[in-house]
């Protein structure tokens, strides 16, 4: 071993003098092997982080993402998902086998008109609560309140909901400060968590909205989720496009309060093989000190059909 280190000292010694030598008498040769020496260094290291990042965009990114993470392939080892409890698991093998199959292939499949697809028909006139979201941002960030009007949070998305009378853009939440699933600075439109599944996608789309506001005036009112507790299972709940102008239409298959604290909330928050929308809206008692609601109402829809717009 001292053989060996002394050995190892002589060549840095050998090496120095070298990289001296050179460096005196031609230092254009010497300026030309730093760089590219540093060259090859940012080379690597370039490589190693497109490596360990899979060069994926954070989901939290302004922009909407492209598509979600699929069921198939590599992609479901790194992904958690927890089969929904509702509907879909508890048909059994054969009655999902004669079922039609939902084609959500945007650039194949022949639609039916969503007029062909709805069990009831609707009246605008009575989609009463939500908007375009151009109001822009007027609930104080707090009690869960996050960023998100404006063009970056925009989404191509609009949900319509006939039994709650609403209508109303879909824009981008992230999280909270301590890490929770935030909600819309305007009460008039719908959040999407963007760390959830797109809607129309394998996976569960979660949503929020505001039952009702106190803005930063102090003026109180209803907002988007004003009559949520009046959806009831087997209603449907549609999912708008503009982009791809397609229509996801969902069968609501569950509803249900909890505590935003429960165990009971973690399942309606986790992932799904099959295609889930989740609503979520305050409900029970108003809490003075924390100004907030002790309960969460919970609407699960399950995609059924892809229609295209009436002719």
């Amino acid at each position: 071993m001292r053989r060996q280190l002394q050995a190892l000292r002589g060549w840095c010694l050998d090496l120095q003098w070298y990289v001296s030598n050179l460096r005196e008498q031609q230092p254009r040769l010497f300026v030309a092997m730093v760089g590219a020496f540093l060259a090859l260094f940012v080379l690597v290291l370039v490589a190693i982080v497109g490596i360990s990042g899979g060069g994926s965009k954070h989901p939290g990114d302004a922009q909407w993402p492209e598509r979600s993470v699929s069921a198939a392939g590599d992609a479901e080892q790194s992904v958690r998902y927890v089969p929904y409890n509702g509907l879909a698991n508890q048909q059994s093998e054969q009655s999902a086998a004669d079922a039609p199959a939902v084609e959500t292939d945007r650039r194949t499949v022949a639609l039916r008109p969503l007029s062909e697809v709805l069990r009831d028909r609707f009246d605008d006139s009575d989609l009463l609560y939500g908007s375009d979201g151009s109001e822009g941002s007027i609930l104080p960030l707090d009690n869960g309140v996050v960023p998100s009007s404006g063009p970056r949070f925009d989404t191509q998305w609009e949900l319509i909901l006939p039994s709650a009378g609403i209508r109303a853009a879909v824009v981008q939440v992230g999280l909270t400060a301590d890490g929770a699933m935030g909600s819309p600075d305007n009460p008039f439109v719908v959040g999407w968590f963007n760390r959830s599944a797109l809607p129309g996608e394998l996976g569960n789309a979660l949503l929020g909205g505001h039952r009702d506001y106190q803005d930063r005036d102090g003026n109180i009112d209803v907002g988007v989720c004003w009559k949520l507790d009046e959806t009831s299972v087997g209603d449907q709940l549609i999912m708008f496009d503009e982009a791809q102008n397609r229509y996801y239409v969902y069968d609501i298959v569950d509803k249900a309060t909890i505590r935003p604290d429960s165990k009971e909330a973690i399942r309606y928050l986790s992932q799904t093989r099959e295609s889930v929308v989740t609503l979520i809206t305050c409900s029970g008692d108003f809490d003075e000190e924390t100004h907030s609601y002790e309960e969460r109402l919970i609407v699960v829809a399950l995609l059924s059909a892809v229609a295209a717009p009436d002719a």
